[in-house]
């Protein structure tokens, strides 16, 4: 890579991009956190279970993020330290990173490396990146505040109606992320299956001894597991 490139890639003005970005995911993170802890109130849920919730899904995240870190290196050489931050803080998806930079490349008849590197590859892949899922940061910011008033409509005052929709939510977004890799039928679906495995027991083991500890550590040692199954399946 050129020393322009280089200084291209590492310049303040991407820094400063960078910074704001993270600032207003950190922002909207509050926000629905606050929301989700007014919901709990109102839906009646103790306070133990919030600080449960809370520090299992603090503890859940660990994994997930070493291996976007791991993965970031790779997105570093082609797309420097501020673009790789910027873009993993607001996705964490290595895989459409990486793809996006290829795509620029090819526009321009490039192969994608580090060297191969220009001014108008790396604006195109940014482009690409950005526009490819402004809607994470866009629809948050417009309609979760309308969320809470579409549900009551939905469900009137039965509490647990709402519970229901909650629930069935979550379940459809579980779906639509597990699909994929269950019908990949390969290392990945072995990961899942393994992960699948490991969190059934642990429930059915935590429902007998009910510990804290297991409850809060289950999700990420079934995670750690379901990957290294997979390297190993792979």
């Amino acid at each position: 890579m050129s020393a322009q490139m280089k200084e291209l890639i590492n310049s303040p003005a991407l820094w400063l991009i960078t910074v704001g970005t993270i600032a207003i995911v950190w922002f909207l993170a509050y926000f629905c956190l606050a929301k989700s802890r007014k919901a709990a109130e109102k839906l009646n849920i103790p306070k133990e279970s919030v600080k449960l919730a809370t520090k299992t899904s603090i503890i859940s995240s660990i994994g997930p993020s070493i291996v976007i870190a791991t993965s970031m290196i790779s997105l570093l050489a082609v797309a420097g330290a501020p673009t790789a931050l910027m873009r993993l803080s607001v996705c964490g998806n290595i895989a459409y990173e990486l793809q996006s930079a290829g795509i620029a490349a090819q526009v321009l008849g490039a192969d994608g490396t580090a060297a191969s590197m220009t001014p108008q590859i790396f604006q195109i892949m940014v482009f690409i990146m950005a526009l490819g899922c402004i809607g994470y940061l866009l629809i948050p910011a417009i309609f979760v505040t309308k969320f809470d008033s579409i549900i009551k409509k939905v469900s009137g005052k039965d509490g647990k109606l709402t519970a229901i929709i909650s629930t069935a939510a979550i379940l459809g977004c579980y779906a639509y992320v597990d699909a994929p890799y269950i019908l990949g039928l390969n290392a990945s679906t072995v990961a899942l299956i393994i992960g699948f495995i490991v969190m059934f027991i642990i429930n059915k083991y935590n429902n007998k001894v009910k510990k804290e500890w297991i409850s809060q550590w289950g999700l990420f040692s079934a995670m750690i597991v379901g990957m290294i199954g997979g390297i190993i399946a792979g």
